[in-house]
């Protein structure tokens, strides 16, 4: 095995040292502001620990939390390595779990096991049929994929509102929502946990992360891929369709982005269909993507520190009247420094000369004739 060169060396301590600096900028950042509005950041730091990580219970939640975050980041990681902007997965978690819930509305008498599954394969499909229009639209017609992508996400919302108001609208007192969805479709939480608010599809994170990691670097599909997303040009001197392979790319986003849309039902704390379930899912899950540089496996710790924002911040609303927008307030500082140090990053890489190759060393045997003549 080669070991890693010194300039690979110095490329990932350097990635280390600025994700070390947005923490550390963030954390900043919060403690100026708690300092503001009158709230000291100590207390204030234990408040968001015991709401996150103080208890299982709280822990459960946080972790659950991450899971959708993470699949959209995969959804965003793939789309990427294909050269592809395609930034509608808020639609496709709404029209995913939209599906999910169709189908596990009927699911009253399946078998437990059975109905996950087909709830898990409904958001999938959904997902991916609704970022097949994107792909649709820009291998067919030209249509930039995130002109398509960003309107499909205003349908979407529009699809969900007419279902809740329509043909999935099953509560009692008539709120725009659906019924209860049966306990047989209900994913799974581990029992050793209070409140059972820790659900075995955070089992996915590690499984997924490592086996996008060996798609996209041990299989042909993730070399067409990363060919595609590099050079258009040479990817067709090998033998690759670039459009073919966009199209793949976006739709496995959109089944990533499906499938977190049925988690955040069926894993999450309101077992039934609603507007606004989606919570900024789909927007913050490229921030995780962004800010763990398009690693899988970074993108589960960056995943569980948004998630652990989202729920800090409603613990410090409720125990020392923190304004909630404190959570968007840091959520989009810390997009804003990783795209800052991305910018940094490549100007630097443009800026820097190339090292000097080494001049060749001259044949032993004209060295020994220059020797002899000079004798």
């Amino acid at each position: 095995m080669t070991p890693p060169s010194a300039a690979a060396l110095r490329a990932l301590g350097l990635r280390l040292l600025t994700q070390l600096a947005v923490a550390l900028v963030t954390l900043l950042m919060a403690a100026l502001i708690l300092l503001a509005i009158g709230v000291s950041p100590t207390v204030a730091a234990d408040a968001f620990w015991a709401g996150t990580f103080g208890s299982p219970t709280n822990a459960g939640t946080t972790l659950t939390q991450a899971v959708p975050l993470f699949l959209v980041a995969l959804g965003w990681i793939v789309t990427d390595k294909a050269g592809r902007l395609q930034v509608g997965f808020p639609g496709q978690v709404v029209i995913g779990g939209c599906a999910a819930a169709a189908v596990g509305l009927q699911c009253e008498n399946v078998p437990a096991p059975l109905a996950v599954m087909l709830c898990a394969a409904a958001g999938m499909l959904g997902g991916a049929l609704w970022a097949g229009i994107v792909a649709w639209l820009w291998a067919s017609r030209g249509v930039l994929e995130i002109v398509s992508s960003l309107l499909l996400n205003l349908v979407a919302i529009q699809v969900l509102a007419w279902l809740v108001r329509g043909p999935l609208q099953g509560s009692l007192d008539q709120q725009p929502q659906s019924a209860d969805f049966p306990e047989s479709t209900r994913w799974p939480a581990f029992p050793s946990v209070p409140g059972l608010t820790l659900s075995y599809d955070v089992l996915l994170m590690p499984v997924l992360a490592v086996g996008l990691i060996v798609v996209l670097s041990r299989t042909s599909f993730g070399f067409s891929l990363r060919a595609s997303g590099g050079n258009v040009t040479a990817a067709r001197w090998q033998g690759i369709d670039p459009v073919r392979t966009g199209v793949r790319a976006i739709a496995l986003s959109g089944a990533f982005a499906g499938l977190a849309g049925a988690a955040l039902l069926f894993a999450g704390s309101a077992p039934w269909l609603s507007e606004g379930f989606e919570a900024g899912i789909g927007f913050n899950g490229i921030a995780v993507a962004l800010l763990a540089r398009n690693s899988p496996v970074g993108a589960m710790f960056t995943a569980v520190v948004f998630a652990s924002l989202n729920v800090g911040g409603t613990s410090l609303q409720s125990l020392l009247d923190v304004p909630s927008t404190l959570t968007s307030v840091l959520q989009g500082a810390v997009i804003v420094l990783v795209l800052v140090a991305a910018a940094v990053a490549v100007r630097r890489r443009s800026t820097t000369p190339p090292e000097p190759a080494p001049a060749p060393a001259e044949p032993s045997g004209r060295v020994t004739a220059a020797a002899g003549q000079g004798a």
